[in-house]
């Protein structure tokens, strides 16, 4: 990724690019790093290079209340913008990443101050929220089997590289994960893990990375 040439920062003056890039900086975090933690100052938004971050939250008793992953090319946090004080949820490196963080105050201004930049926020936070209703849907069906198949699809969609007739979900998505993603048990991950390989429908290679077989399996089950 190159941020200068993203679209959000190609559009309107370059002039005002060129003063906002020099508070922007560039770091690097091994996995499992923290870069912010709930309830941290949100005083600054991340763009993401390279590799994966996981946000998570919990609640008092320690139940996730909210889980999401963010690949190449995204940039965090979204929720609070222009409002809230404080990160609603903690932000880890799952994977080695490279970032760019620029101040939050920066950043909202260099947004607010050109409509089309406006415009195109809104745009973006549109389609984290259909995602995010399309989640919803997959952790409120009915049978558990379906909640596991459907994560595995969703992550399919969102996070996965076509590689010929199949397709490998980039994220090191492990049993555990996909069980908080689908809120079930990772026993029962464990139980449908074994049926969809035992069919060859998904298998995993040396680096614990799902394989999809058959895609048109979870796509059809997607529609």
């Amino acid at each position: 990724m190159n941020l200068t040439q993203s679209d959000l920062f190609s559009l309107g003056n370059k002039e005002d690019f060129k003063s906002i890039e020099k508070q922007m900086y560039k770091r690097t975090y091994k996995k499992n790093q923290l870069l912010f933690t709930e309830g941290d100052p949100r005083d600054k938004i991340y763009f993401l290079l390279e590799g994966y971050v996981k946000l998570e939250r919990f609640n008092q008793e320690a139940t996730m209340l909210y889980l999401d992953y963010l690949k190449p090319n995204d940039f965090f946090p979204y929720r609070g913008m222009f409002t809230d004080e404080y990160y609603h949820f903690s932000a880890y490196a799952l994977t080695d990443i490279v970032v760019y963080y620029i101040p939050m105050a920066v950043f909202e201004s260099f947004i607010l101050s050109d409509q089309s930049r406006l415009y195109h926020v809104v745009k973006i936070l549109a389609e984290i929220m259909e995602q995010h209703e399309r989640r919803l849907e997959i952790i409120t069906a009915n049978y558990v089997k379906d909640r596991i198949e459907l994560t595995i699809g969703y992550l399919m969609v969102y996070y996965g590289t076509n590689d010929q007739d199949r397709v490998i979900i980039d994220i090191p998505a492990t049993q555990i994960e996909i069980a908080k993603f689908s809120g079930t048990s990772r026993e029962s991950v464990s139980h449908v893990f074994k049926e969809l390989k035992e069919g060859e429908i998904i298998s995993q290679n040396d680096n614990k990375q799902i394989i999809i077989n058959q895609p048109e399996y979870f796509l059809n089950q997607l529609k």
